[in-house]
């Protein structure tokens, strides 16, 4: 479902603790896709507290929106930020640093076979931003599109989509015609009667259409790349011949943000011993680092921080960072 140094007294010690340091530096560097292990809240969260608090969802019967077919199986229940991890073990954290509200779950059964059941779990984010972020987090590799809400997708058991700030999952026990019909129909029943605000993320269609795997593109609410100051990161995969490439995007506060990040985040990798490369770009600003053994290719463009990450091939990375570049330019305006 809701899809998880020493001490020492001497100058040998401290060697070891940054020879750690790097290691672990580059290992996060490394990853493309994001580790809820590191997050911490962020713009997201952020974000949510400068605006009225929304209220903590009761618990609520969800009988509302199931269709003749299905009874329920258990009552409502309802979780907050104290004790989420009590209904997603592991993933908690995830949820919590993209603005995470409240969860309000429950089970239904076919009314003529109770062993066969459907679960909901309707998770308020807080804002359209938040409940994308987890949606996009938590696609699975074998999901198919699926006309449902703002986004929304489907496995061979389950139901996932983002209607404004709320994220749902409904998964069944088995995968099974008249329990995929009924799992629509409770889904579609929620759209109709939970009124939200249009969930337009401009973001998305900055990225060049070109070798874009569009199903890839992610929000990453805190600690992109294993740096802390990278928050509301978006992140999209790109195939350039044979190698992956991983641009990203944030559009900041103001211009001045988005260069000094570019800064803190090339004096991030050369820390953990990356070595900056001449960017020969006509990008103004560009940083070029190369970092066990990949590249990492950051600039701005106006209010958007944006770049490379990852990349196995140098040329690779610089043809998606002018494609990047040239669409910010374009559409960004």
């Amino acid at each position: 479902m809701a899809r998880t140094v020493s001490k020492t007294e001497t100058f040998v010690g401290y060697g070891v603790i940054l020879v750690l340091l790097i290691i672990t530096g580059g290992l996060l560097l490394k990853q493309s896709r994001f580790n809820s292990s590191i997050l911490e809240p962020g713009a997201l969260k952020q974000e949510l507290l400068s605006q009225p608090t929304p209220p903590l969802a009761p618990v609520r019967d969800l009988r509302q929106y199931a269709p003749k077919d299905l009874t329920p199986l258990s009552p409502a229940e309802s979780f907050g930020p104290e004790n989420l991890s009590d209904k997603i073990d592991g993933k908690a954290e995830l949820y919590l640093s993209a603005g995470f509200v409240s969860l309000t779950s429950q089970r239904f059964a076919l009314e003529d076979k109770p062993s066969e059941w459907m679960e909901a779990f309707i998770y308020h984010m807080g804002s359209p931003r938040g409940s994308y972020s987890v949606y996009s987090m938590q696609k699975r590799s074998e999901a198919r599109d699926l006309e449902l809400g703002d986004y929304g997708y489907e496995t061979e058991n389950a139901l996932y989509f983002v209607h404004g700030p709320y994220y749902l999952e409904i998964v069944s026990s088995v995968a099974q015609e008249t329990m995929a019909e009924s799992m629509l129909s409770f889904a579609r029943n929620f759209l109709s009667k939970t009124p939200v605000e249009s969930n337009v993320l401009n973001e998305l269609d900055l990225f060049p259409k070109k070798n874009l795997n569009s199903e890839s593109i992610s929000l990453l609410p805190s600690n992109g790349f294993g740096f802390e100051q990278f928050d509301s990161i978006f992140t999209a995969q790109y195939m350039v011949g044979d190698t992956e490439v991983t641009a990203f995007l944030s559009r900041r506060k103001s211009q001045d943000e988005a260069t000094s990040l570019v800064e803190a985040y090339t004096s991030f990798l050369l820390t953990f011993g990356g070595t900056e490369l001449k960017s020969t770009l006509d990008i103004p600003g560009a940083k070029l680092v190369e970092i066990m053994d990949t590249y990492e290719l950051v600039f701005s463009r106006g209010s958007f921080l944006a770049g490379v990450h990852g990349a196995e091939n140098r040329k690779a990375a610089e043809e998606i960072a002018l494609m990047l570049n040239q669409s910010l330019a374009e559409k960004s305006r």
